[in-house]
């Protein structure tokens, strides 16, 4: 059934391209709406302004990557090569470009979060801003896991435990609590536990540092955590699997 549905799909492309991008332009926009949907109506009732905080900020990032982009294709166009196809494609290139290395609104949402506090508490020392985003598997719509909550606050080192100081709630990770860590992109670690907790909504979580402008500058601290959370040196290792044999690994310091 995959392989006529995939075949179905590149025919598709081929014979009428612009129906078919259409076609998964507009699947792929109802996904994205389901999921932040889902993150919605998961979220605890009384922190839901973090959600909204976070999709409010995460529009304005979005329009103001579109700006960029439209200033730069359209410079292109006015003072290099008056071409269409290449204004929308530089437009296209740049808008991506701008949306995944660009994050202008990071200070706004951590301001805006904070707020939420019951009382206005310090950040702890050598602490750093983060998200983090419970997921949970067989939510409806879809293969993998999907976003049920969503927290922000600072997370620092104590010892060989990683703490994160939440609006919602505090957790702490280490070595003998997780199961596996996995780098899925340059300020994201995914974490699971080793135990699942039968209280606890959340399968894994994804922990996303927004820190700085550059989200990919946050590529060596995020190895750092990785390393210890995972007890290895190698950096360039994706994921490790946790497990008795590993208890006696030593920790990089600090």
């Amino acid at each position: 059934m995959l392989e006529i549905s995939i075949t179905l799909l590149i025919l598709l492309f081929f014979i009428f391209p612009i129906p078919g991008l259409a076609v998964c332009l507009g699947a792929w926009t109802c996904y994205l709406i389901y999921g932040k949907f889902l993150l919605l109506n998961r979220q605890p009732p009384q922190w839901k302004k973090i959600v909204w905080i976070h999709f409010l900020t995460g529009a304005a990032d979005t329009i103001l990557s579109f700006v960029m982009a439209f200033m730069l294709a359209l410079t292109v166009y006015f003072l290099i090569f008056d071409g269409l196809r290449l204004f929308i494609f530089n437009l296209i290139f740049c808008f991506l470009i701008s949306f995944r290395w660009f994050d202008f609104t990071h200070v706004i949402y951590r301001r805006l979060v904070l707020k939420l506090q019951p009382l206005s508490l310090p950040a702890p020392k050598d602490s750093i801003f983060c998200m983090l985003i419970g997921q949970r598997s067989g939510t409806g719509l879809g293969i993998g896991m999907k976003a049920v909550s969503l927290d922000s606050g600072y997370t620092y080192w104590n010892g060989h435990q990683l703490i994160f100081e939440g609006i919602m709630a505090r957790r702490a990770f280490s070595r003998k609590t997780v199961l596996t860590a996995e780098k899925i992109s340059s300020e994201k670690i995914k974490i699971v536990p080793a135990r699942q907790n039968s209280n606890e909504k959340a399968e894994a979580w994804i922990m996303v540092l927004r820190q700085q402008f550059y989200p990919f500058k946050s590529r060596e601290l995020r190895d750092q955590w990785f390393q210890r959370l995972s007890g290895i040196q190698d950096s360039d290792t994706r994921s490790l699997e946790v497990d008795g044999d590993l208890e006696s690994a030593r920790i990089p310091s600090a």
